[in-house]
Order: structure tokens, then sequence, then C-alpha cells
């Protein structure tokens, strides 16, 4: 018992933390209850144990007033430069984590995070093996899929699946995300950016829809309203005002077509459009828009009928 507690007091030290929420024991309460309250997600049960150490203990049972970390994801915003590989060797301590990072924050490996883009962190568990245990009861412990494994193991850079009593294990976990922020948090904008993002992206697939069918009205509609979402990464600003100026050239409103491909540069100044595929209306607009300093967010196009070509 006292090496276990040992243990628990070198791996406790705020170099291995990061929580964002410290919870004071009461009487009677129980660790699915508590995964509950904070992540509205009993499973999560087996993190909070592990992440005070408790399992060293045969009974963990706790009196009241003990001070328990709920462990919480992280947020960061991008930079420009920034790449998966960067980031993760910065935040998970080896680059080749990169993939793992892109998948987790719904993106490609191979393509870099745009500039402004608000990022989740997992939070890195640091798992003691204390008995003999396979590797494969870790992974459904803490993912409820023993299938997992295989990726403990690259995450660890293990040689197998063999662990030893004593080897510490980095679990990764991007669930852990709490219902509730603490007050006085500093994540609360970074959180409510990620959640905007998000939403941007889920509805992007839809703005390209209404644009391919001929649905300019709508198109304008639904780009303004995703225009005031803040903060817009710039990739999804170019996506946004791309279709935008479509649509109003399309309405034939060359000046707001103009003006949002203004935005578009703002965003990215190497954009560019293919002069043999471009309809006229498109490079008039853009020819306009070069050169420009980007002007304020476009409102809504008062109603028109909607042309019977699309460009």
């Amino acid at each position: 018992m006292a090496a276990a507690l040992a243990l628990l007091v070198a791996l406790s030290a705020p170099s291995f933390v990061r929580a964002d929420v410290i919870h004071v024991y009461a009487r009677g309460e129980t660790f699915a209850a508590l995964a509950e309250r904070y992540y509205g997600n009993a499973a999560l049960e087996p993190v909070i144990v592990a992440a005070n150490f408790l399992y060293v203990q045969a009974n963990p049972t706790l009196p009241p007033g003990v001070h328990l970390t709920i462990p919480s994801v992280q947020y960061l915003r991008a930079n420009a430069g920034d790449t998966w590989e960067r980031l993760a060797q910065r935040h998970l301590g080896d680059g080749r984590r990169g993939p793992y990072l892109a998948r987790i924050n719904g993106a490609v490996f191979t393509a870099p995070p745009s500039a402004g883009t608000v990022l989740r962190l997992p939070y890195l568990l640091r798992y003691v093996i204390t008995a003999e245990e396979p590797l494969f009861e870790v992974a459904r412990r803490f993912y409820g899929d023993r299938a997992m494994v295989q990726f403990l193991v690259e995450y660890n850079s293990l040689g197998s699946q063999r662990v030893g009593r004593g080897q510490v294990l980095i679990v990764p976990l991007h669930e852990t995300v709490l219902r509730e922020l603490p007050e006085g948090s500093t994540d609360a904008a970074l959180i409510a950016a990620h959640s905007a993002q998000r939403t941007v992206d889920r509805e992007l697939p839809t703005l390209e829809r209404l644009l391919s069918r001929g649905l300019y009205v709508e198109t304008v509609a639904l780009a303004s309203r995703l225009a005031g979402a803040d903060p817009l990464t710039n990739t999804q600003r170019v996506a946004i005002y791309r279709c935008l100026a479509e649509a109003q050239a399309a309405l034939d409103r060359p000046d707001l077509a103009s003006e949002a491909y203004r935005q578009v540069l703002a965003a990215d100044p190497e954009f560019s459009l293919d002069p043999t595929h471009a309809a006229p209306k498109l490079l008039t607009a853009f020819t306009q828009a070069r050169g420009t300093a980007p002007s304020v967010l476009l409102a809504p196009a008062p109603p028109t009928a909607r042309p019977d070509t699309a460009h």
C-alpha cells in the first residue's frame, strides 16, 4: 500500500494532470453518478476513477470532503502555418499522432487546419498497470471496445500488446466533454467558437446543394446566416462567400457578387477562378473584386424572381 500511495503522489503532480473541475466528494455519491452529472454519460465512470488513481485501491471508497479531479478535453485555436503533425508534437508529445488529432476534429490529416479553427485536444490519461491485465481489457475499460487495443499499441509506440506491472500508458480521451463549464473558466469563448464552427461545417453541404440545384434565393439566405457565425475559419469563409457570389451573380446582382468575392479574397488572397470554366458574370464580378479592400458583411438581397438560367 505504501508503494501505491507513493505512486499516486508522484503521478498526481500538476505536470501530469489537466483538469477543469475539482469536485468535492459527498457521502453516498457514486462515480457513475458523477460521470452522468459532468459528462452526461455514466459509462465514463472508469475515467474519473483512473484520473484520481483510485484503482490502486482494492476498494475505492472515499470519505466525504475528498477533492476529485474531473478530467476534461481542452481547446485551442489553430494559427497560420500550423499542421496536424506540429500540433501533435506540441500538444500530444509526438508528431506521429497527427492523424489521430485530425480524426477527432473531423478533419483530414493531409489538409492542415485553417487559421482560426478551434480544435479539441484529448485529455491524456496516465494509466499505470498495477496488476497482470491484458491490454485489450484497458481498451474495453476506457473505450468500450476491445478492438481499440491496436490503437493503444500504436499511440504508445509499444512493440506488442504485452504490458507489465508498473508500466505507464497514455490513454487519450476525446469524449470527456463537460456538460457545464466551471465558474470562471477561460475556455468558454473557445468552446462556443468550436461549437459554432462545427455547426457551420454540418450546414456547408446543404449550402452547396442549394446552389447546385439553382435555388439561388435560398442559397443567399443560408449563406448570409452562416456568414454571421462567429468566428469562421478562413476555409469556411471562402466556401460561404464563394457560394454567395455565384448565387448573387445568378440573381443579376453583380454588385453583391463582387462584394462576396472581396470577402473570399480577404480570407484567401490566392483564390482564383478558372477563366475556361467560370461563367462571364462570375469573371466580371471577380475581376471587379480583385485589388479592392474587403467591405462589410453582406445582408441578404431583396426578394428577386429566380432567373431561368443559372449564370
